[in-house]
């Protein structure tokens, strides 16, 4: 294969890498320094700076490549190693996608990949296969497919691009910590008890889960169309993921707004990480912000029932009994009354969500009969209650679980389309990943689980179409309360 050839002006290439050493030391450069892309392959080594392109002509789709900064426990920024591709007209309002890229990824942008449409919004100006990039260890590097259309490449100011990322993030922590406790740490046990009972009159009051035959909280919560959704999976007490997704893109917003749901698939509480299996102070500072987010966001944050959210003996990890050392640890810490509390919170709990094209549960589809009121009244029907919660997607050397086969009986039997999507957590797929489209071969099923030590997956609703999203774990705890001191 042919070594790329450099095609842009020396001194813009110069001055792209001497723009950026690192997130906080960047310059304005005039953005009439632009390049227009020909026939053959630009090569740009890094680092690189962040790049506006321009597909379609002066009045096409602009796009940035950014530096993706995360977070350092002293609320700082830093850069990953990874670029991200934006919609920079939409991606700073609302909830929506993007494109992750680093050394060894690709992409060929344009309006023949349906997703990517949607994500990017691209205009007819844009060709359906308009811009070749390709990151290797050592450059980034484009070729045009649609020379007629029209590419430009030009570096962004500082101001623009350098901080916008950072600044972003870390006004969303700052406006978390006017919600949540400060320092972040587990509520006294007054507070405690005050927030669960309130906790438990709002989902009594609450209108979206439906009550069963004996006027209690029913097995089924229904998220109005005109909310848009999104998923987290089993965050087994780790605060760090769960921070990551209240910061990122546009789902605190959306559910200040009014215009988004957060719906948390089970297994909130029980640290899976090996050597912290037996403690519990995180699980109780999750169920604490849960609980705040639940009384912020009345109608817009659920809770579906999973199997760890339980005190029963069944429950361990590792040999390690966390059901019965979670009660535990609430009867010393909270009192009876609390572990109590918690015990009827649990059982108050819905066990499915129908949302707009989606219908999600914790653990996967059950082989018993279903109805939308028989999970209503779930309660009355043990076998079904414990297979949403416990069951596992059926693999090839585990010929236990669920399939295909009842996948299809379940949307059948609650009256939705064929291919309406069915997320569920549980079930890791593999140890390198955070979620899992089309989980199974099985079309439109979907697996997220939310407590990877690096990664933290979100399925969600952006429009008509469900968009999966990854970002970075950070130590937001940290971070969280460095900024609230800072700021007292």
């Amino acid at each position: 294969m042919s070594e790329p050839i450099d095609t842009a002006p020396k001194g813009f290439l110069r001055r792209f890498r001497d723009l950026v050493a690192d997130l906080g030391d960047c310059e304005d450069v005039r953005l009439e320094s632009s390049v227009r892309l020909g026939d053959e392959k630009v090569r740009l080594p890094y680092p690189l700076p962040p790049l506006q392109l321009v597909l379609g002509g002066e009045d096409g789709k602009r796009l940035n490549l950014l530096p993706e900064a995360t977070m350092t426990a002293d609320g700082g920024a830093t850069h990953n190693g990874a670029y991200l591709l934006i919609d920079p007209e939409h991606y700073f309002e609302g909830i929506n996608g993007f494109y992750r890229l680093g050394p060894g990824d690709s992409i060929t942008l344009g309006r023949e990949d349906a997703l990517q449409q949607d994500v990017l919004r691209y205009p007819r100006s844009v060709a359906e296969s308009h811009l070749r990039i390709k990151f290797t260890d050592k450059a980034l590097v484009l070729k045009d497919r649609a020379p007629g259309h029209g590419t430009c490449l030009s570096p962004l100011s500082a101001d623009s691009a350098c901080n916008r990322l950072a600044e972003w993030r870390r006004g969303k922590l700052e406006r978390l910590t006017r919600l949540l406790p400060v320092p972040l740490a587990p509520l006294p046990r007054e507070d405690a008890m005050e927030l669960i009972l309130e906790v438990m009159k709002t989902m009594e009051r609450e209108d979206r889960q439906a009550m069963d035959a004996e006027g209690h909280c029913g097995g089924l919560v229904v998220v109005p169309d005109e909310l848009n959704a999104f998923f987290v999976g089993d965050l087994h007490a780790r605060i760090d993921n769960l921070l990551v997704v209240l910061t990122q893109n546009g789902f605190l917003e959306a559910l200040e707004e009014g215009t988004g749901a957060l719906v948390f698939l089970g297994d909130a509480v029980h640290p899976d990480e090996e050597g912290e299996e037996e403690r519990m102070d995180s699980s109780m500072l999750m169920m604490d912000i849960l609980f705040l987010l639940k009384l912020a966001f009345p109608g817009r944050v659920f809770h579906l029932r999973g199997n760890h959210d339980s005190f029963s003996e069944d429950i361990s990890k590792g040999g390690v009994p966390q059901g019965l050392l979670w009660e535990q640890a609430l009867h010393e810490a909270r009192g009876a009354k609390y572990a109590r509390a918690m015990s009827d919170l649990y059982d108050m709990l819905p066990y499915m969500a129908l949302s707009k094209g989606v219908v999600a549960c914790h653990a996967g589809a059950p082989s018993c009969k279903v109805s939308r009121e028989m999970v209503v009244n779930i309660r009355q029907h043990p076998k079904l209650e414990f297979e949403l919660t416990h069951v596992r997607l059926r693999k090839p050397n585990s010929p236990s679980g669920y399939g295909r086969g009842d996948v299809k009986r379940l949307r059948r039997g609650l009256e939705v389309d064929a291919d309406t999507a069915f997320i569920v957590g549980h079930t890791p797929l593999s140890v390198d990943d955070t979620l899992w489209p089309e989980a199974g071969g099985i079309p439109h099923h979907h697996v997220v689980f939310g407590a990877h030590p690096a990664w933290v997956g979100v399925i969600a609703q952006v429009g008509n179409r469900l968009i999966p999203l990854r970002y970075p774990v950070e130590p937001l705890h940290s971070a969280f309360n460095r900024i609230a001191a800072r700021d007292r």
